[in-house]
């Protein structure tokens, strides 16, 4: 299916759906109200749905060939599974809102240095190729030497396109890196290379840690044992990471390894979780812990990312502030040179 569907609108489309079934309506009910003062392509993915309801079919399962992010699309199978699909809809909803929300901002917080490295490209284009030879020729016929920092400046800016050079074959490597080899390799294999990645590998931890969290208390709040629980992990195939995990975390539970030494061993999580789940094992609220435990790991992501933000873009403007005053200044001290040997 050609997907039209905007991201924002399949948010929404999900936290309404679950909104309605906690206000008592059916899922064919709900999808039915849902169809109402909705463009016509959204009516009829959402009537395909309704018909391969009636066949049978999976709510979670009708959302991978309608384009939802599998990690959506495991969310709502975890609470098929923990009977809770009401609130999971509306948690999924709300999860992917926000998510499309922190990189929409992030998006618009980089359209402005995009811009100004854009310009600085023309600056240094036009001075290149139109100013700096005009400014050797005077001086040349004048014979006056150039200020050093101009002659630096002017240095800088003719070699300036070899330093693209790096970058370029770098970005070639990977993307036969990728082609080659990482597509190919296991999703545990995949995580494990990404976080060998100093910049990203927190970002990635936390988000795992937040995603089991959240899902291993919903499993546990629904009646499930933790062994049952890793038995849905395993099962599912839509975020196939966790399809690996769940089935080395029951394999690990099955040797007799506490649940939280087996966690620890996976070395993918957050190493306090394991403190988290001794203390609600001990307490008996093992569900309620990993849910607090969970919320708390998304305001950090979200502030982390925000923080991240907010230190590239100072760090960017100043570089650009630097190479936009330097090729000023390589303008400007040559003609108070001329001045002088008026």
């Amino acid at each position: 299916m050609k997907d039209k569907w905007k991201k924002k609108d399949k948010a929404a489309f999900l936290e309404k759906c679950g909104e309605l079934l906690t206000n008592g309506y059916t899922l064919d009910q709900a999808l039915h109200l849902l169809t109402w003062e909705q463009p016509q392509f959204i009516k009829e993915n959402v009537e395909w749905m309704i018909e391969e309801l009636k066949k049978g079919s999976s709510f979670h399962d009708l959302l991978a060939p309608l384009h939802f992010p599998a990690d959506v699309t495991a969310f709502v199978y975890f609470s098929e599974q923990s009977g809770t699909l009401n609130q999971g809809l509306e948690d999924a909803g709300r999860h992917y809102a926000r998510r499309l929300a922190v990189l929409h901002e992030l998006k618009k917080m980089s359209m402005y240095p995009l811009l100004l490295i854009w310009i600085l490209f023309m600056i240094g284009f036009v001075m290149l190729q139109y100013l700096f030879p005009q400014f050797e020729q005077l001086f040349t016929s004048l014979h006056v030497e150039l200020p050093l920092f101009t002659n630096a400046v002017f240095i800088g800016v003719r070699y300036a396109p070899y330093l693209l050079i790096p970058p370029m074959f770098a970005g070639i490597v990977l993307v036969l890196w990728w082609t080659v080899y990482f597509r190919r390799i296991s999703p545990t294999k995949k995580v494990e290379h990404l976080m060998r990645i100093p910049l990203l590998s927190s970002y990635i931890r936390l988000f795992l840690t937040q995603y089991f969290s959240f899902q291993m208390s919903s499993l546990l709040k629904g009646g499930l044992s933790i062994h049952n629980a890793c038995l849905v992990f395993e099962k599912q195939d839509h975020f196939l990471f966790f399809q690996e995990q769940g089935c080395a975390l029951k394999d690990r539970l099955r040797e007799g390894q506490p649940l939280a030494d087996a966690l620890e061993a996976l070395n993918v999580f957050q190493e306090e979780m394991k403190f988290v789940i001794s203390h609600g094992q001990a307490s008996g609220k093992l569900g309620n812990h990993l849910s607090f435990y969970s919320e708390r790991l998304l305001h950090l992501l979200e502030e982390k990312v925000k923080k991240a933000v907010m230190i590239f873009q100072p760090v960017l403007f100043s570089a650009v502030g630097f190479i936009v005053l330097s090729l000023f200044l390589a303008v400007f001290l040559p003609m108070f040179e001329l001045m002088n040997a008026i």
